[in-house]
């Protein structure tokens, strides 16, 4: 590893050290509301969102997708629902008492989960509703990922043309649209060119002084991200350690490591603080290794792949780009999430590339960029067949999906990228210039298509349907009465046949007084008498669920291979007639009572 370069003043497009500091704001301002209003108006293009009805629904609900399997939207709707209710609170136990019937539903055996943003939006759907939440928050991770991402090319001291090229790109980035809606914690990546900006300070041959101004910004930084997703936070650190040590044996200065130690145990203290009401449970009742499964398989499958880095999205603007996406998907045996880099962040990365690849061998021409030590971890510890693969075999499989660190190599990518034409110091004209040809590029190759009014209006239709469904429950259920699911399903990550893991989480969505059988954690004893209860004929299954005080089956159709329509013959038999289907007629309810 090499020192970089002092940071210095770049000027802004020609603008003089004797500009007032004045001007100089007055500048970032228009500039940062300029970005922010760009990024927001494009999301609202893409996702569809000009009336206020629109923000009422999902951006996607039950399916059919037209990317990818997106049913964890189902959950985290459910996680918003939950710490709605005040049922999902950081450093509480979390039971959800709508779920798991006859019991509480049991949330106190997740790993981990970045309970701080969920309990957030939770808060706020107390005043919007759950998907408004959902929607308003997946506007504010673009914003708020551009505004970051501007920020911290401002401290580096770079101009504001660059500055604000970048951080479109970032803010506009395919990889947070494509997590958009079913993975938001993921989505939520504002802070990663904040962990840039602290690796950048310990490249410094003094590092970060102990009790300055950058020494606790650094922790704040490495702080809050121990409460955010853990991918990210975990590359961070292993960048820490690895920066931290090359200083070391390059300055024999021990202050690197120190610091170092001081910035991991900050991230891991507020991991540790977060959770520590789910491992507290788990201590008390033992650990429930079948809570949350890893498969070894999965490192693989969703591992980083250097050429899903050039791979546009299935819903890109472009045909000749939607049509190259398609064929990636028709020969990949392999899985990916959305690691699209988007034109100018393979510009940036080949720029990457090449500056290493001179500075590495021509010795009078330059150094090695840091950034490129950091990409190159990155791919020799996330890649199909990494260093991540061989923890896995050793039992440590929770970062199963290597592709989601492609926004940090887009992030250490753009800022090298946005540093170097800084440093160029181009003609005002000819930068604007360019600059504006970049955005331009930015806006027609990263914002996807928007959704057709057919799909919204099919998406509007099912979330009807459903609301509607569960309505006429509670008109002749009493409140309280409980309602098993059928076919039995494990919690959570357990797809069964055609029926996505969390598709018996939608009455929840909207119920306001009756209880659910699905929804506690699978793995502990108590929530196996389910299929106990499914093993036995119909008469006694029935018989059972009465004796447990049940008042309504709930039949999923697409759980069964023939749509339950043997099932629903044999109940009617037995005399069960009295029987609520929604309109989509893919969920249907027998009154027991």
């Amino acid at each position: 590893m090499t020192q970089p370069k002092a940071e210095v003043e770049h000027g802004d497009n020609g603008a003089t050290k004797g500009d007032s500091a004045y001007a100089r704001h007055g500048l970032d301002i228009i500039a940062i509301v300029l970005l922010i209003a760009v990024i927001a108006s494009s999301w609202c293009y893409a996702q569809g969102m000009w009336h206020r009805a629109d923000w009422q629904m999902p951006l996607t609900y039950k399916g059919p997708y037209a990317v990818r399997d997106r049913s964890d939207i189902l959950v985290y709707s459910a996680f918003i629902r939950a710490a709605r209710d005040g049922h999902f609170a950081p450093f509480t136990a979390k039971f959800i008492p709508e779920l798991g019937a006859p019991y509480d539903g049991n949330w106190n055996d997740w790993p981990y989960l970045e309970y701080v943003p969920l309990y957030l939006i939770g808060v706020l759907a107390r005043g919007v509703g759950i998907f408004a939440a959902l929607n308003i928050v997946l506007l504010v991770c673009n914003c708020l990922a551009g505004l970051t991402f501007y920020l911290v090319a401002r401290c580096r001291k770079i101009d504001i043309t660059w500055s604000f090229t970048a951080a479109l790109a970032f803010g506009l980035a395919p990889f947070i649209f494509m997590h958009s809606p079913d993975h938001p914690m993921v989505a939520l990546c504002w802070h990663v060119p904040l962990l840039v900006l602290v690796l950048t300070w310990l490249t410094g041959e003094d590092g970060i002084a102990v009790g300055s101004k950058r020494f606790w910004a650094a922790m704040s930084v490495a702080f809050i991200a121990g409460l955010l997703n853990p991918y990210y936070f975990s590359t961070f650190c292993q960048l820490v350690l690895l920066t931290a040590g090359a200083m070391f044996l390059r300055t024999r200065n021990r202050k690197h490591v120190w610091i170092a130690g001081c910035l991991v145990g900050a991230t891991i203290a507020a991991f540790v603080l977060i959770n520590l009401s789910p491992w507290l449970w788990q201590i008390r009742l033992g650990q429930n290794h079948g809570a949350v499964v890893r498969q070894f398989q999965w490192l693989e499958i969703y591992a980083l792949k250097a050429l899903d880095l050039f791979i546009p999205p299935s819903n890109h603007q472009w045909t000749v780009f939607r049509e190259l996406s398609q064929w990636r998907a028709g020969v990949a045996l392999l899985h990916d999430e959305g690691s699209y880099l988007g034109i100018i962040g393979v510009v940036a990365l080949v720029m990457l590339i090449a500056a290493a690849i001179r500075g590495a061998v021509h010795r009078g021409s330059g150094i090695v960029p840091v950034g490129a030590w950091w990409v190159l971890w990155i791919f020799l510890y996330f890649s199909t067949g990494g260093l991540n693969a061989i923890a896995g075999a050793f039992g440590f499989t929770y970062l199963r999906a290597g592709c989601r660190l492609s926004v940090f190599i887009l992030a250490i990518a753009l800022l090298f990228a946005a540093e170097w034409l800084s440093l160029r110091q181009l003609p005002r004209a000819k930068a604007i210039a360019l600059a504006a040809v970049c955005c331009l590029i930015i806006l027609l190759d990263q914002v996807p298509v928007p959704p057709s009014p057919e799909e919204k209006a099919e998406i509007a239709k099912q979330v009807s349907s459903d609301e509607k469904f569960v309505r006429d429950l509670e008109n002749v259920l009493p409140p309280g009465a409980m309602v098993f699911q059928s076919p039995v399903m494990d919690f959570p990550e357990a797809p069964l046949r055609t029926e996505s893991s969390y598709d018996q989480l939608r009455p929840y969505l909207f119920t306001r007084q009756l209880r659910w059988s699905f929804g506690s954690m699978k793995g502990r004893p108590r929530e196996q008498w389910q299929h106990e209860v499914e093993k036995l004929s119909l008469p006694e299954s029935m018989a059972a669920i009465k004796s447990r005080g049940f008042s309504a089956l709930y039949v999923s159709r697409v759980g069964y291979p023939d749509g339950a329509r043997e099932l629903e013959e044999n109940l009617r038999a037995l005399g069960y007639n009295r029987e609520i289907e929604n309109s989509d007629r893919d969920l249907f309810c027998i009154l027991l009572q």
